[in-house]
């Protein structure tokens, strides 16, 4: 105990966000005591070896310098919060230690390990160390030894340990399930190479159905998909156009500003940077992209609904008990996902996540967690459960558990509008207050604090993103609000001469769009500085409640504003052919868009030091690309085929109607040539 005091007050020196760092001295000390346990000879061997490593010629400063400052400790119930960031970075540090390169391999690989209690409400530290590769299988009893001469007062068991290794043990061009991944990938690609020269020899006149299944894969046929815009212009809203696509290029960005943290060296001067300018609140508070989706996802599925049932038509409008209706309404929405939604949850699990010569961080690689949890991405329950396999995917199941109710809204808005309004209203509110409940209990910010935590809030958004910010019971004010946006579209469009509208008229649509928006996006400032009176704490919780529906209505109103013919310059922009392709490919676009994030940052020297946040966006522009480049592989060889296999296959025969009908449909990109 007395030693273990004496090495306390030698060692520690308080680092950012809470850990403890310790010297060179006290670690090579560690490294000593550590022969003295019960490891294998091969493991003190090579714990013999890290004082001559680290000091030999060919070693550089950075290395040995990141070596000894991968150790750490920290409170445990931060762990996967407030210190993650930190917690990252201390395990690239060990990693790039090693001297690994993407061409050679070190002679002295390195594995980072920690211990963290799964019980978040535990007062007791993590522990992390970097140990050398060889002593990986006993790295238990490496924390053990160094919680003794840290926190000797911490005597209870450790119950979990993790590791992640400076290079894989075989890169993934060795592997046979990467291997066969990137081989059914190429097959698609061929598969596609032949169905357009099969197009442009034989043309679309197929008579066989194998011959009309490979045109489905043709190149020829689904690039002017997404090219093309509808033949009835009326069943196109076409500035959603431009806010599909930029919702996309907003939560590029976000991501990226939030994962960059772990790259970075002064990641303090960086948080600050971005909390304490008014104006960064558009990154800051960018998860508001995520509503703008959910407010053209309902605005879509609603505005083509009524489309079709406010006409004068023939067939038979779906009721309550239409189960055919519903079950091709929900069958069509699966065949809309499912493709690209596996096809990305396979490549990204097989081969993706384990292309770079090391692996990522382990509580969030898609490498171990896909293979445990892909059944609730594939089941859409991710949102509901914990959502640890591709974590950004939460919105689609989300919004698909959304598609799953809308009928009740549909139906009831159809047959009677005013209670149907009354019923959206009512569930709105409801949300709101169960937002309210869940701030109150937990206190929590009013949203996600992922750069800096003011004391007054709960600093766990790990906690916040499980609990709260991903469940769908609070995210549903947005798609209602959509829904109502597309029933008034639909009716505005049955109108056979539109008015004119007033200057006052046109004024006040005006101001309430942009109030909302303003209000969504700036009026975050008072919690990020971490104002507390009554009054502000007050504020907090409405706002908290109520943004996101604030912001949706003020985006609502921009989209009515456009549609309806008053929108100048702004519909102008936003409906622009340019952000028509792009927007069509924004569904695979997001699925994708996390691998180029975390690998632009993996590939440029480590560490990332701040001083503007121009190289920040350079990043952003090339990880777009990289989207973007995914986004066209995806949607052309598994997104339009299915939907084109659909329509052969499973699509009923047309019924009669005065005028064709748009598809029912609600996706995170309009498509306008897809039909149920």
């Amino acid at each position: 105990m007395i030693l273990g005091l004496y090495l306390l007050l030698l060692s520690p020196a308080i680092a950012s966000a809470g850990l403890e760092e310790y010297d060179e001295p006290f670690i090579l000390q560690f490294i000593n005591r550590s022969q003295t346990l019960d490891l294998s000879l091969k493991c003190k061997q090579s714990l013999a070896l890290v004082y001559d490593y680290l000091n030999d010629i060919e070693t550089l400063t950075d290395q040995k310098i990141c070596y000894f400052e991968s150790f750490a400790t920290g409170p445990n119930d931060l762990f996967l919060s407030r210190d993650q960031d930190r917690w990252v970075y201390k395990g690239y540090e060990c990693l790039l230690s090693a001297g690994e390169t993407v061409y050679s391999k070190s002679e002295h690989p390195m594995h980072y390990c920690y211990t963290h209690d799964d019980d978040k409400d535990k007062r007791v530290p993590a522990f992390s160390v970097c140990i050398p590769s060889p002593c990986a299988d006993e790295n238990q009893k490496l924390l053990e030894e160094w919680r003794r001469i840290t926190h000797p007062e911490a005597t209870e068991p450790i119950t979990f340990t993790a590791c992640t290794r400076s290079r894989h043990e075989k890169q993934w061009f060795e592997l046979p399930v990467p291997i066969a991944d990137f081989g059914f990938n190429m097959s698609l690609a061929m598969l596609v190479v032949m169905a357009t020269i099969f197009h442009n020899m034989r043309g679309e006149d197929a008579k066989s159905w194998s011959a009309r299944i490979l045109l489905a894969f043709s190149a020829k046929t689904n690039l002017k998909k997404l090219i093309a815009l509808p033949k009835d212009p009326q069943s196109c809203i076409t500035c959603l156009l431009g806010l599909r696509f930029g919702s996309m290029v907003w939560t590029l960005i976000g991501h990226s500003f939030i994962f960059v943290q772990a790259y970075m060296e002064n990641v303090e001067d960086f948080k600050n940077s971005m909390v304490d300018n008014f104006f960064n609140q558009w990154i800051t508070n960018f998860t508001l992209s995520v509503d703008v989706f959910l407010t053209l996802g309902g605005t879509v599925l609603s505005y083509s609904w009524f489309r079709k049932w406010l006409k004068n038509t023939s067939e038979e409008e779906p009721t309550w008990t239409s189960w055919g209706y519903w079950l091709k309404f929900y069958r069509h929405r699966v065949v809309r996902l499912y493709p690209a939604y596996l096809y990305t949850l396979l490549a990204v699990t097989l081969r993706i996540s384990v292309t770079h010569f090391h692996p990522m961080w382990p509580p969030t690689d898609p490498a171990i967690q896909c293979p445990k949890y892909w059944w609730q991405n594939v089941l859409f329950v991710n949102s509901i459960l914990d959502n640890q396999c591709m974590p950004w995917t939460w919105y689609i199941g989300t919004e698909f558990i959304y598609y799953l109710l809308s009928p009740i809204f549909l139906l009831t808005l159809r047959k009677a509008p005013k209670i149907g309004f009354i019923l959206c209203f009512v569930v709105i509110m409801f949300s709101a207050g169960l937002n309210v409940e869940s701030i109150v209990r937990n206190n929590f910010p009013p949203t996600q604090f992922l750069w800096k935590q003011p004391e007054m809030f709960n600093p766990n958004f790990i906690q916040h993103h499980l609990e709260l910010y991903i469940k769908p019971q609070y995210r549903i004010g947005p798609y209602l609000i959509g829904i109502l946006l597309g029933y008034q579209l639909a009716r505005y469009q049955r109108i056979p001469v539109k008015p004119q509208q007033s200057n006052k008229y046109i004024i006040s649509m005006w101001s309430v769009a942009l109030v909302g928006i303003l209000f969504g996006l700036y009026g975050l400032y008072p919690a990020l500085q971490g104002w507390d009176s009554i009054a502000w704490r007050a504020y907090h919780l409405l706002y908290g409640a109520l943004h996101r529906d604030i912001f949706s209505i003020g985006i609502a109103f921009l989209i009515y504003i456009c549609h309806t013919g008053i929108g100048g310059p702004v519909n102008v922009f936003l409906s622009s052919n340019f952000f028509l392709p792009l927007a069509n490919l924004s569904f695979s676009a997001y699925l994708f868009h996390m691998i180029p994030v975390v690998l632009t940052y993996m590939l440029v020297p480590f560490p990332i030091y701040f001083n503007t946040q121009i190289p920040l966006f350079i990043h952003c522009f090339v990880q777009l690309l990289i989207t973007y480049f995914f986004a066209i592989i995806c949607t052309m060889v598994s997104e339009l085929p299915a939907l084109n296999i659909e329509r052969l296959l499973l699509a009923s025969p047309p019924k009669t109607t005065l005028k064709p009908s748009p598809p029912t449909d609600s996706e995170i990109q309009l498509k306008p040539s897809d039909k149920a």
